[in-house]
């Protein structure tokens, strides 16, 4: 298992689905609620027809980096994912949400200060088991992280056999910046589910001043070296005795490191990307379920300006043979321009 000095990467609902046929035979569609909140209860609706284990996870929708890590739990195990209000408990929606799939059981991330303890409260009285998942300190007084403990969970679920798997093997990003956690959630869910790799913070290690000259065998950097420092680097073993160094997928800017994380999906995962989730890459309030959408169709999440089309993202569109757009978020996020350029492409 993963050493732990590592860490991880009734209101009415307004939506709208709009299907959009183009010269090119690209189908489009939009997953839009009135906001956030209502965003994730209707991806959750489109694409979660049941929960695995009874199991959901809720996180809040105003701390990306609780609610991504929540994301990628949920992409991981493919269940179902909510987003809350910090200090409003659980809303009519998602609790007819967690009755119609039989939720039991539902992780809750952050601390009670990220989500209040109204949460809890409100699914321990309908019979649901809350589990807390956040920083903590443990019995040794050593400062323990959220993807610690996800990772810890999410290994034991697909690899609970096999002890060597998790240690020190995984994907090392700056969780501290959301376009790249954003962008990666559902590769990060992906390998996790296939090869046992988990989510290590760039951050907590240089807290702990470990592993600043070597990350790992087998591991992956996502992101340029403003946003994980070239003090880490990566080893991939050959098999004929030699390593090709520093395995890092990034861009020079946080559209074209989404693109190539979107490239690395076949020499990585063997997978074929013909369904893009196309989100806002400046903001991230209605991209936080993106990674549900993504994973429940096998498909890689872009990012794009929210007035127009991301040039490198219009380009791998066009020449990947990408059969399916699905915008999340409403026209504040992803405009009608967008939509519109995308209707358009040749």
């Amino acid at each position: 298992m993963k050493k732990i000095i590592s860490l991880c990467l009734g209101a009415m609902i307004f939506a709208t689905s709009i299907s959009i046929s183009s010269a090119s035979d690209l189908n489009v569609t939009r997953i839009a609620g009135g906001d956030r909140y209502e965003t994730a209860v209707l991806a959750n609706k489109k694409y979660m027809n049941k929960a695995d284990g009874n199991l959901a996870v809720i996180a809040s929708g105003q701390d990306f980096k609780t609610a991504l890590y929540g994301s990628y739990m949920a992409s991981a195990l493919k269940v179902p994912f909510y987003v809350l209000p910090k200090n409003d408990g659980v809303s009519k929606a998602v609790l007819s949400e967690l009755d119609s799939l039989s939720i039991k059981r539902v992780y809750v991330m952050g601390d009670k200060g990220v989500l209040s303890a109204k949460v809890d409260n409100t699914l321990k009285a309908r019979g649901i088991g809350v589990e807390r998942i956040h920083d903590k300190v443990d019995n040794y007084k050593n400062k323990v992280y959220i993807c610690d403990y996800v990772d810890g969970i999410l290994f034991n679920a697909f690899f609970p056999n096999d002890i060597a798997r998790g240690d020190n093997i995984g994907i090392l990003i700056n969780d501290n910046k959301f376009p790249d956690l954003l962008s990666s959630v559902s590769f990060s869910s992906d390998l996790m589910r296939t090869h046992g790799y988990g989510v290590f913070s760039s951050n907590v290690l240089s807290e702990r001043q470990e592993g600043l000259e070597y990350f790992s065998p087998q591991a992956y950097i996502i992101g340029g070296y403003d946003s994980v420092s070239n003090k880490f680097t990566t080893e991939q073993p050959l098999g004929d005795g030699t390593y090709r160094g520093d395995n890092r997928i990034y861009g020079s800017d946080r559209y074209k490191t989404a693109v190539e994380i979107a490239k690395a999906y076949k020499p990585v995962l063997n997978k074929d990307i013909k369904t893009i989730v196309l989100v806002n890459g400046k903001d991230y309030p209605d991209a936080l379920s993106s990674s549900l959408v993504a994973t429940m169709n096998n498909g890689a999440v872009l990012l794009t300006q929210p007035e127009k089309l991301n040039a490198d993202t219009r380009e791998y569109i066009k020449n990947n043979d990408i059969r399916n757009v699905i915008i999340v978020g409403g026209t504040n996020s992803v405009s009608k321009t967008v939509e519109n350029e995308l209707r358009n492409l040749k």
